[in-house]
């Protein structure tokens, strides 16, 4: 999290690879109109030493222009009756909203 808006991402990328053997993947989320950064993005490591350290190493770290935040993905922590759950909550506020 936390990252620059001019932040590239083979220098995202290139951060994570040199410095972590089993990285697989990383990605920097963008908005779909104008490609810019979402500020946040995603790293993949195989070897859950090398997610330790990434997280112990890089959090706080200055990449571009920011120190950036790691931290693991919270999505694991949640099932997939959770989330049905909060849309089925979401929709039902929205129906709440709309008088005829």
């Amino acid at each position: 999290g936390n990252l620059a808006k001019d932040l590239r991402d083979d220098e995202f990328i290139e951060a994570f690879r040199s410095r972590f053997p089993s990285f697989v993947m990383a990605k920097i989320c963008r908005n779909k109109s104008d490609n810019k950064s979402r500020g946040y993005g995603f790293v993949s490591v195989m070897d859950p030493k090398d997610c330790a350290r990434a997280i112990r190493e890089m959090d706080q770290s200055w990449l571009g222009s920011r120190p950036i935040k790691v931290k693991r993905s919270e999505w694991r922590d949640r099932d997939w009756g959770t989330v049905m759950n909060e849309k089925k909550k979401q929709k039902r506020k929205d129906k709440k909203r709309h008088f005829y």
